[in-house]
């Protein structure tokens, strides 16, 4: 812990980057409640000793049991934030990133290649993101048209019911209630074709 703690201190003011080690190293230390030996509790352990709130170790921890180490490699070598690697994280596994037909090692040599399959990767999941979005309106739409269907076909049917002059009115004047709903409702900003 001592080793661990003098290097992570003489490298806390370089960029940054969190390794697979050092998230592995947290979270040994928390589980097996290392901070103890020092009178201190973990939040105080983090603070004091690693400089980084309880909460942000916490979270390198559970990015590392989310994802396993290759995040951390990946992260370094490309910059990918925690929600990028989300959404592309079908492509990636221990021994590297799938793209195109190939696997490309998650190592500082290939951080080229990985940066840009990273992002064609990324604007095929947003494109993939839309198209799925454009889906769900086509087929609200289409819930919409059925119900309206219906709706209408009820319509027919009450009308040719012998109604009274009551039931008449009673009827019309829900269908202009329901009528002005419809126009009163803010129609959306169309988007710019």
């Amino acid at each position: 812990m001592g080793t661990w703690l003098g290097r992570k201190q003489a490298f806390a003011s370089l960029a940054g980057g969190c390794s697979a080690a050092d998230a592995e190293c947290l979270r040994q230390m928390r589980d097996q409640k290392q901070h103890r030996e020092l009178s201190l509790s973990w939040a105080e352990f983090c603070k004091q000793r690693i400089g980084m709130s309880r909460q942000y170790a916490d979270r390198l921890i559970g990015r590392l049991e989310e994802f396993g180490p290759q995040y951390f490699r990946l992260a370094q070598a490309t910059g990918i934030t925690v929600e990028e690697y989300r959404r592309i994280a079908g492509s990636i596994g221990e021994k590297g990133l799938a793209h195109a037909g190939e696997l490309i090692p998650i190592t500082a040599e290939d951080a080229p290649r990985l940066i840009a399959a990273v992002e064609e990767l990324k604007r095929k999941v947003e494109l993939e993101g839309a198209k799925r979005e454009v889906e769900k309106m086509d087929a609200a739409i289409e819930k919409m048209d059925r119900l309206m269907s219906a709706a209408v076909t009820q319509i027919v049917r009450v009308k040719a019911l012998p109604l009274n002059p009551a039931q008449s009115d009673k009827m019309h004047g829900k269908l202009i209630a329901h009528w002005k709903r419809l126009s009163l409702a803010k129609e959306p900003a169309r988007r710019a074709a």
